[in-house]
């Protein structure tokens, strides 16, 4: 008797004996393809499947070897009868995949437990990898009949766990996942149903580079735009984890008003001022569900009092989150790529290159970014009213709030309501002068200072959050003083039954962690070390046995809420009393535990977030390790042209490590751009300094850096020929050619002469440098043609310097340097002006 399995691997028992059959080897791909096929198959089929790029002949040959070896193992059991090859079936043939196809039109149940793996595993074949998608098909095939079979009998778990096993067959079959999502969200766990998509739209992104199609999409979008069902009063029901609203009724009222007027097309912002704790945060979110249950979008934010926060990070998150509710634009639009920098993941959502349109002075690069969000609120707001809520102002990074007053001033008018939640603190000055401009502008379309709650609404709030008696009640509105966070957590301390209620946040919450297991007070210890919310990916990264079960535990306690796929603290207050309890020694470990799990998470796909990193990593005490990640995080605030940020990251690493040379020059070149010239004079005086002791190149190529920061913003002629000259004179002490290095210091002489010089100083070296120049190398292109067109304008060529400065500012945008490539362009209008063409210096 001969059996095969298929399923999960090839393996072949004959009589009962194990036969060794690696499906790598030919002759059992061969035997694994005839043991698919539904009839006897062809030997010229078989020679022109396996052996296509041979001829014929050749292929017949090793068709019959290949026959043979089979034959010394199977025996009878393979027939070859003339021109046709099959597997004996006279009653002692059994093949999984063929009683797999019989027991599914009868017993589908029993057919799936044939399926130990995929077809075949292992064998990578293209007409292997098409039946396994043919067999994988057939199998969710089977299972959607047993989860609407489930569901007719009234068992919509099973249902899901059915529809759970169709998404594992294939990851990015999004039709399982529609069915997955709708069945999920039928069941009431809206949530799941949302997480569902979200980590199926980052794995196509990730994986394949695309996003969900359009279907996906409106599907997503139709759940979030459902209203709540409304209780037996009438109100809509609140987010899970949220008390009722009481006490703030004026307060929504007049909110209410403000978003009322937006969807109307008369636009604003809401700020919303008061102490921790006082139900700033409880009344935003309140809006954001009434905005939803309208019809609105909505996106929200929050700041992070711990720091290590990117430059612009609370209008990335608020951009991830608007991405499900985007519709894609007109391709003739630039703002998706535009605004790459900020959100990664926006342009492949919408199928585009993430590519800017052209480079830009770095100065101009933040004014397009700007733009490129307001074009994309501008978008969202076209689809229906938008409300941007921004929590803990008082915290936020500078250019966010820059960028929020951009918007507010941009959007002005336009469907759109900006809401601002910030604590009335001495040290926020950005917050003030944002709130400043706003009201000078006119744009404050309201403005709520929250004063605490008086005693009626404070034991209103009591009685619902925990089962307590009037006398009770009367110690929590006693004890509270009128703040809601508060009274809730007085008044589930005194639920649990305690001697006494603490008079501090942090004994309440002492009290409520103090009888957790293990890995839930874990993972609530690292929710406050993370300081904001964490979602399922980043979860189930954590180092704990059982992630998911501890997070709904640590649920259970009232102190954490889920809200759009993210659980963490119900308030920062909560937060931080969680991280007072801490003991140092621990604190510090936990730091490094979440600093390696988010280095983790970046290897794996996720977002890199290097400031949030390094951040991590000095509060445990790993000062040196957190300079790379520090001069990450300077990077990625140098491409969204957030300069005076980029320098205080490097500044921080050097602080650690001051003898790196490498970061004093990128300090350098960062206050040339800044056009702080005493600033970047000093940092590469020091980062020349470092390097003294260096190779001769090293040394010259420190110098050559010094020269090309003194071409863009800062323009010095003087020290761009001195950095050339001292790199010639060390590159002609280097015992490698060093042909590229010497190249760029000739080029740096002479554009140096061509601005402030000698012209035929700078035509002879131009003469000289053409015999090093390297086509096809973008900062060569620019080196050349930079220093030639500037000779020529020097010389009066104005209308032969077009050529060189159109080809270098080509080359250097295409090369990444926006500020060098601004002075092409300006020199250019130059020119043209100069020669009288005013209409081409103005295309320039």
């Amino acid at each position: 008797m001969l059996r095969a399995r298929l399923l999960g691997g090839l393996d072949v028992e004959l009589d009962g004996v194990v036969i060794d059959s690696p499906a790598s080897q030919r002759p059992w791909a061969l035997f694994a393809y005839v043991a698919l096929a539904p009839r006897p198959v062809a030997r010229g089929e078989l020679a022109s499947r396996f052996w296509p790029d041979v001829l014929d002949q050749s292929a017949r040959a090793s068709l019959r070897s290949a026959l043979w070896a089979l034959r010394r193992q199977l025996g009878e059991s393979l027939l070859v009868d003339g021109e046709r090859v099959a597997l004996r079936d006279d009653g002692g043939l059994w093949i999984d995949v063929r009683e797999f196809e019989r027991l599914a039109a009868e017993e589908p149940a029993r057919a799936l437990e044939l399926c130990r793996g995929e077809l075949l595993e292992g064998l990578e074949e293209e007409w292997a990898l098409a039946a396994r998608d043919r067999h994988r098909d057939r199998v969710i095939e089977l299972l959607e009949e047993l989860a609407q079979d489930a569901e007719r009998r009234g068992e919509p778990g099973d249902a899901i766990d059915l529809t759970r096993r169709q998404v594992e067959c294939d990851r990015f079959d999004e039709e399982a996942h529609r069915r997955l999502i709708a069945r999920l969200d039928a069941a009431g766990d809206r949530g799941a149903a949302l997480r569902t998509f979200k980590s199926l739209a980052e794995r196509l992104q990730r994986e394949l580079g695309v996003a969900p199609s359009a279907r996906t999409r409106e599907l997503v979008e139709s759940l979030r735009a459902v209203t709540p069902a409304p209780d037996a009063s009438g109100a809509p029901l609140a987010m899970p984890g949220l008390l009722p609203l009481v006490g703030r009724e004026r307060e929504l009222a007049q909110l209410d008003e403000a978003w009322r007027a937006a969807a109307e097309g008369n636009g604003g912002v809401a700020v919303i001022r008061g102490e921790a704790g006082i139900g700033k945060s409880r009344l935003a979110s309140e809006l954001r569900l009434r905005a939803s249950a309208g019809g609105g979008i909505t996106a929200a934010c929050a700041a992070l009092d711990l720091g290590g926060v990117a430059p612009l990070s609370l209008w990335a998150e608020i951009t991830r989150e608007l991405l499900p509710s985007l519709p894609a634009p007109p391709a003739d639009v630039a703002w998706p790529d535009d605004v790459a920098p900020l959100a990664a993941d926006l342009p492949a959502h919408f199928l585009r290159s993430g590519i800017p349109s052209s480079a830009v002075a770095p100065d101009l690069q933040r004014t397009r970014l700007f733009e490129a969000v307001v074009a994309m609120l501008g978008w969202a707001a076209r689809q229906a009213p938008l409300l941007l809520v921004l929590e803990d102002a008082h915290s936020a990074d500078g250019p966010s709030l820059e960028l929020a007053g951009y918007v507010a001033r941009r959007l002005a008018g336009q469907r759109v309501l900006m809401l601002i939640t910030r604590r009335d603190l001495p040290h926020s000055p950005d917050a003030d002068l944002l709130e400043h401009a706003l009201r000078a502008r006119g744009l404050l379309a309201c403005e709520l200072d929250l004063a605490p709650l008086s005693p009626d609404p404070v034991a209103a709030l009591a009685r619902t959050a925990a089962q307590l008696s009037e006398e009770d009640v009367g110690r929590v509105v006693e004890l509270a003083d009128g703040n809601a966070l508060l009274a809730v957590e007085a008044a589930r301390a005194l639920e649990r039954g305690g001697d006494g209620v603490a008079s501090s946040l942090r004994g309440s919450v002492r009290a409520t962690i103090a009888p957790l297991s293990g890995e839930v007070r874990d993972l609530l210890e690292i929710l406050a070390v993370a300081a904001r919310p964490l979602d399922s990916r980043e979860i189930g990264q954590l180092p704990l046995d059982d992630p998911e079960q501890s997070a709904d535990h640590a649920m259970q306690t009232g102190m954490l809420l889920f809200a759009d796929g993210r659980v963490g603290f119900r308030h920062a207050l909560l937060r931080d009393a969680v991280y007072e309890e801490i003991a140092g020694p621990r604190r510090s470990g936990l730091h490094r535990r979440w600093a390696d799990t988010l280095i983790a998470s970046e290897q794996a796909g996720a977002i890199a977030r290097p400031a949030e990193v390094a951040r991590q990593l000095r509060l445990a005490g790993a000062d040196r390790e957190a300079v790379h990640h520090l001069a990450r995080a300077a990077a990625d605030a140098r491409s969204v042209a957030a300069l005076e940020q980029a320098g205080d990251y490097l500044e921080e690493a050097l602080t650690i490590t001051p003898e790196r040379a490498d970061l004093w020059l990128e300090l350098g070149e960062l206050e040339a751009w800044r056009v702080r010239r005493q600033q970047a004079e000093k940092a590469f005086e020091r980062a020349l300094s470092l390097s003294e002791s260096e190779e001769p190149l090293t040394v010259a190529r420190a110098w050559l850096r010094r020269a090309r920061a003194y071409h863009g913003s800062i323009c010095l002629p003087r020290a761009v020929l001195e950095s050339s000259r001292n790199a010639i004179e060390l590159l002609e002490r280097c015992e490698e050619s060093a042909r590229e290095e010497r190249s760029e210091a000739l080029a740096g002489q002479a554009w140096a002469e061509a601005v402030a010089g000698d012209v035929e100083e700078a035509e002879r070296l131009l003469v000289e440098l053409g015999a090093d120049r390297q086509d096809g190398d973008d900062l060569r292109v620019y080196d050349v043609g930079h220093a030639r067109a500037l000779t020529l304008m020097r010389q009066g060529r104005f209308v032969d310097s077009y050529g060189p400065s159109i080809a270098s500012g080509e080359a250097i945008g295409r090369a990444g340097r926006p500020d060098l490539t601004y002075g092409c362009w300006a020199n250019a209008a130059g020119a043209a002006t100069a020669a009288g063409e005013h209409e081409r210096a103005l295309e320039f």
